[in-house]
């Protein structure tokens, strides 16, 4: 399988913007320096109309610019990432990879987290909007649904502060076979099951009392009333992958399914919204 690989000449504070964008554009492996990002997508995925969507995000941003370099054979281009990855202390949560020798304190939550290809290291700024969001839910004893869970940090997480089970999907093979090896690290495999695949993983009449999503405005839009619809009546909905500019929209699709808007959190350019069901079923 060959790759293309895109270098960005990008100021740090653009980066995680540009790797929402290019998630869209099924990209799915990056590495990021100060003032430099590279990144890959399968070349069989990729077309003209990418490219000029790349080009007409680039140009609008002056210090933003990026050269392209075809048929690079796969490999794993997060290892030199992966190295420089760092341990985080995120609300209650010391985030860690497993080869970094930091301790939690007494009151902090161990979350170790080793990163592949999958986005949810902790980095991202949604990953630690969830992540302290997660601390203020009614967690204990409930049954959660962690919608393309990623690295499984979040399902993970929410075990931790008590959840009784928890089950994720995710549609990239890299991400469902990250976030199983994620489990045992953790020592939650036995309380977490991970699928792999999209929103038919989850049963027709399957219920959570907790749903999670952190994906990315266009999917979030269009599984919003999946969402509702698995999660019980009173139960608490927490989404994210967010920009400030989706707020409109979102609050848009909000007011189209049975919930109640609790609440929302910012953090740099992105934002975070709880809601609490109130009905009991959506229209698609």
């Amino acid at each position: 399988m060959t790759y293309l690989k895109f270098t960005f000449t990008i100021p740090e504070h653009l980066q995680e913007y540009f790797i929402a964008e290019l998630l869209d554009l099924d990209f799915y492996g990056f590495e990021q320096f100060d003032n430099r990002m590279e990144a890959f997508v399968e070349i069989s995925r990729f077309n003209d109309s990418h490219r000029e969507y790349i080009e007409q995000l680039a140009a609008l941003f002056p210090d933003v610019s990026f050269t392209e370099e075809e048929e690079i054979e796969e490999q794993n281009w997060n290892e030199t990432w992966e190295q420089s990855v760092k341990p985080q202390r995120i609300g209650k949560f010391l985030v860690k990879p497993t080869w970094s020798d930091e301790k939690p304190t007494e009151d902090e939550i161990l979350l170790e987290i080793d990163p592949k290809m999958a986005f949810g290291t902790g980095y991202h700024a949604t990953t630690r909007l969830i992540l302290r969001e997660l601390e203020k839910m009614p967690l204990k004893g409930k049954k959660v649904m962690d919608a393309g869970t990623g690295t499984g940090i979040l399902a993970i997480a929410a075990i931790k502060l008590g959840a009784s089970e928890a089950t994720g999907f995710d549609i990239d093979p890299w991400s469902y076979e990250n976030a199983t090896e994620n489990l045992y690290i953790n020592g939650v495999q036995d309380q977490i099951q991970i699928r792999f695949g999209g929103i038919e993983q989850i049963r027709e009449n399957e219920l959570f009392d907790i749903t999670i999503a952190n994906i990315n405005r266009n999917v979030i839009l269009e599984i919003m009333p999946f969402l509702v619809d698995h999660t019980q009546p009173g139960g608490q909905i927490c989404i994210s992958g967010l920009l400030h500019t989706d707020e409109e929209i979102i609050r848009e699709r909000i007011s189209e399914v049975p919930v109640h808007l609790l609440g929302v959190e910012r953090e740099e350019e992105w934002i975070l919204f709880r809601l609490i069901k109130t009905g009991t079923s959506t229209t698609s």
